[in-house]
């Protein structure tokens, strides 16, 4: 029996059992059959010495995306992060980064999942592919 996949609610409610995603302020705003989208609002304790949005929370935004979109088509089942390639494309500021998360292929063992990211302008700041092993 495949299991239900989780609404927007429920992944949000995951998230907060998630203490670093929910200290970004991660929240999914849409779900939809292929994946959803998470955003985040950019706050100056997130940015880098340039006052940009620091990679490294980029990174974790594009993980989360996916991984919570893998879980989410699996009925809360989890998942870990195998590979992630990741290309920055433009340095956000300020304002809300949205990941769109597509789910490209659920197997037995593994999940891959696409990402593009954009600023509040609409500018694509990231893409990402993503790997996960499926437990």
């Amino acid at each position: 029996m495949k299991p239900q996949p989780l609404n927007a609610k429920e992944l949000n409610e995951l998230i907060l059992k998630m203490p670093f995603n929910h200290h970004l302020g991660l929240r999914v705003t849409r779900v939809y059959k292929d994946g959803l989208t998470l955003e985040c609002e950019v706050r100056p304790e997130m940015t880098n010495g340039l006052g940009t949005l620091h990679g490294g929370v980029t990174a974790s935004l594009v993980d989360a995306a996916v991984g919570i979109a893998v879980i989410g088509a699996r009925g809360g089942a989890p998942a870990t992060t195998v590979e992630m390639k990741l290309n920055y494309l433009r340095p956000a500021t300020h304002g809300k980064v949205r990941a769109r998360a597509r789910l490209l292929k659920v197997g037995r063992t593994l999940a891959v999942g696409s990402v593009d990211v954009h600023d509040s302008h609409g500018h694509a700041i990231a893409t990402a592919l993503l790997t996960y092993m499926l437990l």
